[in-house]
Protein backbone atom coordinates (compact mmCIF):
# COMPACT_ATOMS: atom_id res chain seq x y z
CA UNK A 1 0.00 0.00 0.00
CA UNK A 2 1.29 3.45 -0.91
CA UNK A 3 0.66 6.50 1.26
CA UNK A 4 1.04 10.01 -0.11
CA UNK A 5 0.70 13.44 1.42
CA UNK A 6 -1.76 15.04 -0.95
CA UNK A 7 -2.85 18.57 -1.72
CA UNK A 8 -6.58 19.04 -2.21
CA UNK A 9 -7.82 20.66 -5.41
CA UNK A 10 -10.39 22.57 -3.32
CA UNK A 11 -7.79 24.00 -0.89
CA UNK A 12 -6.62 27.54 -1.66
CA UNK A 13 -3.20 26.65 -0.17
CA UNK A 14 -2.71 24.26 -3.09
CA UNK A 15 -2.88 27.28 -5.38
CA UNK A 16 -0.62 29.58 -3.33
CA UNK A 17 -3.52 31.07 -1.34
CA UNK A 18 -5.45 31.85 -4.52
CA UNK A 19 -8.60 30.30 -5.96
CA UNK A 20 -8.47 26.99 -7.89
CA UNK A 21 -7.98 27.18 -11.68
CA UNK A 22 -10.77 28.77 -13.69
CA UNK A 23 -12.08 28.06 -17.18
CA UNK A 24 -9.41 28.20 -19.89
CA UNK A 25 -6.48 28.04 -17.48
CA UNK A 26 -3.78 25.38 -17.47
CA UNK A 27 -2.51 23.36 -14.52
CA UNK A 28 1.02 22.06 -13.90
CA UNK A 29 1.50 19.45 -11.20
CA UNK A 30 5.25 19.35 -10.51
CA UNK A 31 7.25 16.31 -9.49
CA UNK A 32 6.74 15.63 -5.79
CA UNK A 33 3.24 17.15 -5.63
CA UNK A 34 0.28 14.81 -5.26
CA UNK A 35 -2.99 16.52 -6.15
CA UNK A 36 -6.33 15.00 -5.12
CA UNK A 37 -9.29 16.10 -7.24
CA UNK A 38 -11.93 16.46 -4.51
CA UNK A 39 -14.54 18.70 -6.15
CA UNK A 40 -17.59 17.58 -8.11
CA UNK A 41 -17.02 19.52 -11.33
CA UNK A 42 -14.01 21.15 -12.93
CA UNK A 43 -14.23 24.13 -15.22
CA UNK A 44 -13.15 23.49 -18.83
CA UNK A 45 -9.38 23.62 -18.37
CA UNK A 46 -6.78 23.93 -21.10
CA UNK A 47 -3.64 21.86 -20.55
CA UNK A 48 -3.01 19.62 -17.54
CA UNK A 49 0.66 18.66 -17.23
CA UNK A 50 1.27 15.98 -14.60
CA UNK A 51 4.84 15.35 -13.46
CA UNK A 52 3.71 14.54 -9.91
CA UNK A 53 0.38 12.83 -9.25
CA UNK A 54 -3.23 13.55 -10.20
CA UNK A 55 -5.54 11.37 -8.13
CA UNK A 56 -9.31 10.94 -8.37
CA UNK A 57 -10.73 9.32 -5.24
CA UNK A 58 -14.28 7.95 -5.23
CA UNK A 59 -17.01 9.28 -2.98
CA UNK A 60 -18.60 6.93 -0.43
CA UNK A 61 -21.86 7.15 -2.41
CA UNK A 62 -21.63 4.94 -5.54
CA UNK A 63 -24.10 7.25 -7.33
CA UNK A 64 -22.05 10.39 -6.66
CA UNK A 65 -20.84 11.87 -9.96
CA UNK A 66 -17.76 13.95 -10.69
CA UNK A 67 -16.80 15.54 -14.00
CA UNK A 68 -13.40 16.66 -15.27
CA UNK A 69 -13.09 18.70 -18.48
CA UNK A 70 -9.86 19.62 -20.25
CA UNK A 71 -8.34 20.09 -23.68
CA UNK A 72 -5.59 17.60 -22.93
CA UNK A 73 -3.86 15.86 -20.05
CA UNK A 74 -0.18 14.95 -20.42
CA UNK A 75 1.31 12.70 -17.76
CA UNK A 76 5.10 12.91 -18.06
CA UNK A 77 7.11 10.84 -15.56
CA UNK A 78 4.06 11.24 -13.29
CA UNK A 79 1.15 9.30 -11.92
CA UNK A 80 -2.53 9.45 -12.95
CA UNK A 81 -4.90 7.45 -10.76
CA UNK A 82 -8.60 6.88 -11.25
CA UNK A 83 -8.91 3.83 -9.01
CA UNK A 84 -6.45 0.98 -8.67
CA UNK A 85 -6.81 -2.74 -9.20
CA UNK A 86 -6.93 -3.21 -5.42
CA UNK A 87 -9.17 -0.17 -4.77
CA UNK A 88 -11.32 0.50 -7.87
CA UNK A 89 -13.08 3.81 -8.43
CA UNK A 90 -16.61 3.04 -7.23
CA UNK A 91 -18.42 6.33 -7.91
CA UNK A 92 -19.39 7.83 -11.27
CA UNK A 93 -16.67 9.78 -13.11
CA UNK A 94 -16.84 11.51 -16.47
CA UNK A 95 -13.66 12.83 -18.06
CA UNK A 96 -14.33 14.83 -21.22
CA UNK A 97 -11.59 16.01 -23.54
CA UNK A 98 -12.43 19.06 -25.69
CA UNK A 99 -10.92 20.07 -29.03
CA UNK A 100 -11.72 20.64 -32.69
CA UNK A 101 -9.89 19.60 -35.84
CA UNK A 102 -8.26 23.03 -35.86
CA UNK A 103 -7.06 22.85 -32.25
CA UNK A 104 -3.28 22.67 -31.78
CA UNK A 105 -1.99 19.14 -31.37
CA UNK A 106 0.47 17.87 -28.83
CA UNK A 107 3.02 16.28 -31.17
CA UNK A 108 2.50 12.59 -31.84
CA UNK A 109 -0.29 12.50 -29.24
CA UNK A 110 -2.65 14.71 -31.22
CA UNK A 111 -5.20 16.84 -29.42
CA UNK A 112 -8.08 16.02 -27.11
CA UNK A 113 -6.09 13.31 -25.36
CA UNK A 114 -4.74 11.80 -22.19
CA UNK A 115 -1.09 11.22 -23.02
CA UNK A 116 1.26 9.08 -20.99
CA UNK A 117 5.03 9.20 -21.40
CA UNK A 118 7.20 7.29 -18.94
CA UNK A 119 4.31 7.38 -16.48
CA UNK A 120 1.97 5.27 -14.42
CA UNK A 121 -1.66 5.42 -15.58
CA UNK A 122 -4.16 3.56 -13.41
CA UNK A 123 -7.85 3.49 -14.35
CA UNK A 124 -9.90 0.84 -12.58
CA UNK A 125 -13.63 0.91 -11.91
CA UNK A 126 -16.27 -1.53 -10.78
CA UNK A 127 -16.08 -4.88 -12.57
CA UNK A 128 -18.50 -5.06 -15.50
CA UNK A 129 -20.66 -8.16 -15.73
CA UNK A 130 -20.59 -9.91 -19.10
CA UNK A 131 -22.96 -8.07 -21.43
CA UNK A 132 -22.77 -10.51 -24.33
CA UNK A 133 -22.80 -14.23 -25.05
CA UNK A 134 -21.43 -16.46 -27.77
CA UNK A 135 -24.12 -18.42 -29.63
CA UNK A 136 -23.51 -22.01 -30.69
CA UNK A 137 -25.86 -21.54 -33.64
CA UNK A 138 -27.68 -18.77 -35.49
CA UNK A 139 -30.54 -17.15 -33.57
CA UNK A 140 -33.66 -16.47 -35.60
CA UNK A 141 -36.16 -13.69 -34.98
CA UNK A 142 -38.35 -14.63 -32.01
CA UNK A 143 -35.91 -17.21 -30.57
CA UNK A 144 -35.30 -17.04 -26.81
Amino acid sequence: MVFRYVSLWSDSETWGGDIPPMEGESVAIPEGQHLLFDIDESPLLNAIIVEGSLIFAPDADPNHKRTFDATFIMVFHGYFELGTEEYPYTSKMQITMHATRESPSFGIYGNKMIGCRFCNLSMHGNPVQTTWTRLAETANIGDT
